[in-house]
């Protein structure tokens, strides 16, 4: 998760502590979670489900985003107007990757996609393993592909607008005689996205992608030896990147005291404006490491975040209403920890806390609700389902006893996305 909270009047009077006491909320924001996932049982067609307002219920229902092409591979993300976007591989062989959106909603609400842009695959590509997609600091969208064969990382954006002349005859205040004058306009891109463009270096695994404090963009990626990951880093050196040439390249960041990656890095943002990476490390618990400074291409040691006592198989992050930082890791015995970041500058936690039992071990996310309050979404390779538990108030230590099911089967990948455009309400 990487978007910034955006204050929005008129939500806070909706929240409400267990006890039924309204809540002090330290933001609220006008949008409402979204999963979009590929289901095998409805011939690997894109579905969506999401909450029915913000702070709402989900709707139990799922409908397709489109019918006419089966994927295999899926990355979720926004639109600068804060619209739903994801890129998806084509199941059927030649492989393609399509760009979809967020259409204008229809009547009442109802949620309308616009058709799949073909971005293609680069030269002598046959699919990803991944995909990713993450907004620069200007806010156009960027996806990143990993080759499952070369495990080079490929990268497509949205060219940016251009700059045109313009010549306009105006009357200046108090002439009746017109002037010819030249202004300059910005314009669409002749090209509406670029060519793909591999970022230099191959043999990476999985990757997660995120913004820095400054809005640009940080990769964070694992080798491709599952008993010994390497962990890499990459970011963009400027806002508007456009070539190879404008990241910093892959940097090795794992040591002798952090151990390789047993899971995919998570990276978030804490409160006082530093990058955090955390992974499950040496001795299969979950270490971290952090900026030197706020945008920094250099690192900190690497820190122990206190220990579970069993063997962590995967953790996900997040912030929590307040800005802080929460880990939430699942281990080996399907316990399911959090950690709550209680003081960001002598990185003070609270301690791992038990907070259930996971349905069973997949894919993992983390995201806010409109009033800031976290939810952690579990998926269960077994069944390939999805359930979800929340916090049961913004920044609160307690967490509902109960999952709640989005999908008993079918969803073998999944995204999580916080729709800025919710259906109106009465």
């Amino acid at each position: 998760m990487s978007d910034t909270a955006t204050p929005a009047a008129g939500l806070k009077d909706h929240v409400r502590l267990p006890s039924g006491e309204p809540a002090i909320v330290p933001f609220a924001e006008l949008s409402r979670l979204m999963l979009v996932g590929i289901d095998a049982n409805q011939g690997n067609h894109l579905l969506w489900t999401a909450q029915t307002s913000p702070d709402g219920p989900w709707s139990g229902t799922w409908a397709p985003v489109n019918e006419s092409y089966s994927y295999m591979v899926l990355g979720t993300g926004s639109t600068m107007d804060g619209r739903v976007a994801m890129a998806a591989l084509t199941k059927s062989a030649p492989a393609t990757v399509h760009y979809i959106d967020e259409a204008q909603q229809g009547p009442g609400g109802a949620e309308r996609w616009n058709g799949p842009v073909d971005l293609g695959l680069p030269g002598g590509v046959t699919g990803f393993v991944q995909l990713a997609m993450q907004r620069d600091a200007n806010g156009r969208v960027e996806i990143f592909g990993v080759d499952g064969t070369t495990g080079g990382v490929w990268w497509i954006y949205q060219n940016p607008a251009r700059i045109i002349d313009i010549t306009e005859e105006v009357t200046p205040p108090g002439s009746t005689t017109p002037i010819t004058v030249h202004v300059q306009v910005p314009a669409p891109p002749v090209t509406p996205w670029s060519a793909w463009t591999q970022l230099p270096g191959d043999g990476l695994a999985r990757m997660t992608v995120v913004n820095d404090v400054n809005g640009r963009i940080t990769i964070v990626a694992t080798g491709q030896d599952p008993q010994a990951a390497e962990v890499y880093v990459n970011a963009q050196t400027a806002d508007t990147a456009l070539t190879a040439a404008d990241w910093t390249g892959w940097t090795r960041i794992d040591n002798a005291a952090s151990g390789t990656a047993g899971s995919l890095p998570t990276a978030v943002l804490d409160r006082a404006g530093f990058l955090n990476i955390f992974m499950v490390g040496v001795n299969a618990q979950i270490v971290q490491i952090r900026q030197t400074e706020p945008a920094a291409t250099t690192w900190s040691a690497w820190h122990q975040v206190s220990m579970i006592g069993a063997a962590v198989v995967n953790v996900t992050s997040a912030f929590d209403g307040d800005g802080d930082i929460v880990l939430v890791a699942l281990d080996e015995n399907l316990g399911l920890h959090a950690n709550y970041q209680t003081e960001v500058q002598r990185q003070v936690w609270s301690g791992w806390q038990q907070i259930g039992v996971a349905p069973g071990f997949g894919l993992a996310a983390m995201d806010y609700n409109a009033d800031g309050s976290l939810s952690y979404f579990q998926g269960e390779n077994r069944i390939d389902g999805v359930k979800f538990i929340s916090q049961v108030a913004p920044d609160s230590t307690h967490w509902t006893a109960g999952w709640t099911m989005l999908a008993d089967n079918g969803i073998f990948t999944y995204g999580i996305v916080r729709d800025l455009t919710p259906p109106a309400t009465s």
